[in-house]
């Protein structure tokens, strides 16, 4: 027996809808602990290293390095550490026929959901190597 199961809904972003206003404008807006002063992103609520809620929003530049990355036939990602984080993000290639290792941040073509970075060719390209 099959049935299928529609459902309609909408996800509230909460306290941290500046850093999903960000990203639908490529931007990055991490979040930064007031108690340790470890920096996220994507940006957190309350930090994941002391635990704290006490937190702020740091803007990035938007620019990433490449640790790892896979291509498949539904998509290429990477994992990325961008500048000034202290964390890694899960990002989807926005021009995964480039195979470089550094990337800028995008704002999601036609609505897409999540993360994604444009690879630039060399580190001083979009990208200041901190």
């Amino acid at each position: 027996m099959k049935h299928q199961l529609k459902l309609d809904y909408t996800i509230p972003f909460g306290g941290l809808q500046p850093y999903f206003d960000a990203l639908h404008d490529g931007k990055a807006l991490a979040s930064a602990c007031n108690s340790c002063g470890s920096v996220a992103f994507p940006a957190r609520t309350q930090c994941g290293n002391c635990r704290s809620s006490d937190m702020k929003w740091v803007r990035l530049n938007g620019t990433a390095r490449v640790l790892f990355r896979t291509d498949a036939s539904a998509g290429s990602f990477a994992l990325v550490k961008f500048d000034g984080a202290d964390t890694s993000s899960t990002v989807a290639l926005d021009n995964p026929e480039n195979d470089a290792m550094f990337g800028t941040i995008v704002a999601p073509k036609d609505g897409a959901p999540g993360l994604w970075l444009t690879l630039v060719d060399t580190e001083n390209e979009e990208h200041d190597g901190r």
